[in-house]
């Protein structure tokens, strides 16, 4: 699963056989036998939880666990705002962030830093014996620490009370289907679930099953499809203009139903168990403007990054200068969270530039227009556009290669490349075909259906 997420796929993913018997058990065993103990079930699915996460690597579990009992200790001993000095809270808050970005630092981004310091000391032309810092990368380590810590912030803020049931609280933590890659959730949607009965109904677990096939299908048949063919041209050592242009088509579309595939397929197990996980791609490719781009693109964590990050910081509520200042923060955060190199964090800058640039220039056009059919039809294609730019500085790792296609001849390249950018661009028409379609039935089909 390249570049969806904080980290690379689960070592057992749910597309691999072995997840599929686990998951047919767990089913079986949930309704079947647990189905009129909540606690039962609840058991169940914490102990199945670390089984998953655990299957390859069982010390990954450890983090995990440790994150979750930071949390639910500091929940506890925070209270509410009316039971503890506010600086006392304070401390236990810091201590809850002390605790996840620490462990979330060291473990991403470690490596990131000793190299980069090294090469800052070789620069400077001191002599720097660079330590060999192998640091294995724990699974959707970045999406459960953001989890926990909206547990803590929440208490923190007076909107969420700090919970005494441990073992409900680890289902909210270590829920395998958004463990490993979302969606990111709150714990005010999330727990109130996990402490209510679950009565099986028929409607909602077949819906999950199809949500779930839809998923595995988007995974496998069309990300997986496309993966190869865009995967040969950004490791190819001269590629011409016309074949980055299309094989970062390739990822746009690959990277979409990838990472939509396995939230999918994470909302369709979910609600096959009983739950309802928030909604996380809403058609991200049709936004209108950078800001819409971010309402329907990752929107579990692009929402945490709203509320936690970009509105503490300043948010719209200041001046034009403080909010410029909060995009841009959040920005750059959002894409170091990605991934521990310079190119992510280019990407999060390109899209603060972005986000700004459009709420400058959008002053001078008409609210008429912007708001009207024209002006949404031609924004559209538009922000696809910036998109895909974005994606290219998303895909490629090295910035020295950004570099050269960004100055490479746009009709450049030879009949050779030029056929093989048409084919790759083929390809990029087939493999979206079935996306389209689900977008025509979701749009045209299924609302005359429920009417």
């Amino acid at each position: 699963m390249v570049g969806v997420g904080a980290a690379a796929g689960p070592d057992v993913t749910f597309i691999q056989s072995e997840f599929l018997w686990l998951f047919a058990g767990v089913l079986a065993v949930y309704w079947l036998a647990f189905g009129r103990s909540r606690t039962l079930q609840n058991v169940l699915l914490v102990a199945v939880s670390f089984v998953f996460y655990g299957w390859v690597h069982p010390w990954f579990c450890l983090l995990l666990a440790f994150s979750a009992v930071l949390d639910f200790h500091v929940g506890g001993w925070m209270g509410r705002p009316d039971e503890q000095p506010r600086g006392r809270r304070r401390w236990l808050l810091a201590l809850s962030m002390a605790g996840n970005l620490g462990m979330l630092g060291y473990f991403k981004y470690a490596g990131f830093f000793v190299e980069n310091v090294a090469a800052v000391l070789t620069a400077m032309g001191m002599q720097a014996n660079e330590p060999s810092l192998q640091v294995i990368l724990p699974v959707g380590i970045s999406f459960y620490t953001f989890q926990t810590m909206s547990y803590t912030i929440d208490i923190y803020r007076g909107e969420l009370r700090a919970r005494t049931n441990f073992l409900e609280y680890m289902v909210f933590v270590s829920f395998f289907p958004q463990l490993v890659a979302g969606p990111v959730e709150r714990a005010s949607r999330l727990l109130p679930q996990v402490e209510a009965d679950r009565v099986f109904r028929s409607r909602g677990f077949w819906s999950g099953l199809g949500l779930a096939l839809w998923g595995g299908f988007k995974k496998m048949v069309v990300a997986d499809t496309i993966a190869p063919y865009a995967d040969a041209v950004f490791v190819h050592t001269e590629p011409s203009f016309a074949m980055v242009a299309a094989a970062t088509l390739g990822f746009a579309i690959q990277i979409l139903a990838d990472f939509s595939g396995y939230t999918d397929i994470a909302r369709g197990t979910a609600r096959m168990l009983g739950f309802n996980l928030v909604l996380n791609f809403d058609h991200p490719y049709l936004a209108v403007n950078p800001s819409d781009f971010w309402k329907r693109w990752h929107i579990s964590f692009s929402s945490w990054i709203r509320d936690y990050l970009y509105i503490p910081l300043g948010g719209s509520r200041g001046s034009r200068w403080t909010t410029h200042g909060a995009t841009f923060g959040a920005m750059l955060l959002s894409g170091l969270w990605h991934g521990a190199s310079w190119t992510f964090v280019l990407w999060g800058l390109y899209h603060a530039v972005l986000i700004t640039g459009y709420r400058t220039v959008s002053r001078w056009i008409p609210r008429e227009f912007r708001k009207g059919r024209v002006g949404r039809t031609l924004a559209v294609p538009l922000m696809f556009l910036f998109t895909c730019a974005g994606w290219l500085i998303f895909r490629e790792t090295h910035i020295d290669r950004l570099v050269h296609y960004l100055t490479l001849p746009v009709l450049g390249g030879t009949s050779d490349q030029w056929m093989a950018a048409t084919i790759l661009l083929g390809m990029c028409l087939d493999v979206s075909l079935p996306l389209i379609v689900g977008l025509l039935i979701e749009k045209l089909v299924i609302p005359h259906v429920r009417a």
